[in-house]
């Protein structure tokens, strides 16, 4: 499969998702960078601009001898405007945003400095959030002590 620019819904959703972190604003720790950053209504749209920007320069590295314009995806003059987050009525599942982070690293990831960017650590920093949110996770067991007989499987 080939990486294309994802639409901006596709970041508005993921941006929902970590404005949706009930505790306290997320944060990550970009590389190169003094301190955390974190993500709040007044800088959605920012972290919003960055994540497509990531995405676009992943796609440019793949398809070099592409235009902005030509490149696989949504590109057309939409995407020359600055981003602007919009609230969607209802925030994704908690499924849905694992899938959300998935694609987007799928199509974001082609340049090399990948995993030192700030939006590689925005991702990491919404999935841990996103995993505590799944249905049953509070309830599961911190740490196994002992097997259950049950499910202990017999070698033998």
């Amino acid at each position: 499969m080939s990486a294309f620019v994802v639409d901006k819904a596709h970041i508005n959703a993921m941006i929902d998702a970590g404005l949706s972190v009930k505790s306290r604003p997320m944060h990550w720790y970009p590389e190169g960078k003094e301190g955390s950053s974190s993500l709040t209504q007044l800088n959605a749209s920012e972290v919003g601009q960055m994540l497509l920007d990531e995405c676009v320069k992943s796609v440019c590295y793949r398809y070099k001898d592409s235009e902005m314009t030509d490149l696989p995806g949504r590109t057309d003059a939409e995407y020359l405007l600055p981003f602007q987050y919009k609230r969607f009525a209802n925030p994704p599942t908690p499924v849905e945003v694992l899938k959300l982070i998935s694609c987007y690293e799928y199509q974001s990831c082609e340049h090399p400095e990948w995993k030192t960017s700030e939006a590689w650590h925005f991702c990491q920093a919404l999935r841990q959030s996103t995993i505590g949110r799944l249905p049953g996770y509070d309830a599961a067991p911190w740490e196994w002590e002992t097997w259950p007989e049950e499910t202990l499987v017999r070698l033998i």
